[in-house]
């Protein structure tokens, strides 16, 4: 049991405690400082009503809502564009697979290569850039990294690049005319994924709604002490500090999530993805 009860509280160590620590404490000594000089120093009795609080917490309360709800919104839109993606990239692999003659290895090496090579650029296209390390070049072709970082939107120019192949079996009759629009439905669903990975991406909460949390969560816990040092004591300055940790915890959260494509430790697992989607491709488009 204790073992259970440690390892939930310390698995946000690297994404939110970690980072509220310092707050924390210094909340702890603001508060330890605010009651000393009042209690020991000025020697006067300054209590704010609880109304107040309990005012300001409703308020409060429904704005940290909103934040994290609109996050968890974001971050579960981004999951279901993600699955739908693997779908789309596995049912082109399966199409691809039956319409392909089996002789035909080097056409399969090449769907096999670049279409997880889609998911490893659209993964990191919603980063910093493009890994170009992790994208594997073709055997037959030399200069498709370097064709590549020609391009500001990687992900387009694969998908460019598949469907080019995808024409060329049909010009050369490997496949129908109704196998290439079956194809180019499936492949469709692909751009659609990344436009909307980049309206996530590029749409955030406003940054004022976030600024003015900010301020809210700061006003609330600078006028906790004198609500509660009076009735607490001492016992005020643990007291507050554990009250912050849940009110700023809780809008860390909702930061972290509401950019689902990060490499945080409550971000979306694009990169245990993409491994998983290589996998399935390759072991349904080359023949072993």
């Amino acid at each position: 049991m204790y073992k259970n009860i440690k390892n939930s509280f310390w698995a946000m160590d690297t994404s939110t405690l970690a980072d509220l620590v310092p707050n924390i404490l210094y909340v702890g000594l603001y508060t330890a400082t605010i009651y000393f000089i009042e209690i020991y120093v000025l020697k006067f009795d300054l209590q704010l009503t609880s109304m107040v609080f309990s005012l300001l917490g409703v308020v409060l309360g429904l704005l940290l809502v909103f934040r994290t709800n609109t996050a968890y919104e974001r971050w579960w839109e981004g999951r279901k564009i993600w699955g739908a993606l693997v779908n789309a990239g596995r049912n082109l692999a399966i199409k691809l697979d039956a319409y392909i003659p089996a002789h035909d290895e080097e056409t399969r090496k090449f769907f096999a290569i670049m279409i997880p090579n889609y998911f490893y650029a659209m993964k990191e296209h919603m980063r910093e850039g493009v890994i170009y390390e992790e994208i594997e070049a073709l055997d037959f072709s030399n200069n498709l990294i370097d064709d590549l970082k020609k391009y500001n939107h990687v992900p387009n120019r694969i998908s460019s690049l598949i469907f080019a192949r995808i024409h060329k079996l049909n010009v050369d009759r490997v496949i129908s005319n109704e196998q290439l629009l079956t194809l180019d439905n499936v492949q469709n669903v692909l751009t659609d994924a990344v436009g909307g990975c980049e309206r996530i991406k590029n749409t955030p909460i406003p940054d004022s709604y976030s600024k003015h949390l900010d301020r809210f969560v700061l006003l609330y816990t600078l006028l906790l002490p004198f609500g509660f040092m009076h009735d607490l004591g001492w016992w005020c300055v643990p007291t507050i500090m554990i009250v912050y940790f849940a009110l700023e915890g809780i809008k860390t959260i909702g930061e972290e999530i509401e950019d689902p494509f990060g490499r945080d430790l409550n971000d979306l697992p694009t990169d245990s993805i993409c491994f998983r989607i290589k996998d399935n491709i390759n072991e349904l488009l080359i023949r072993k």
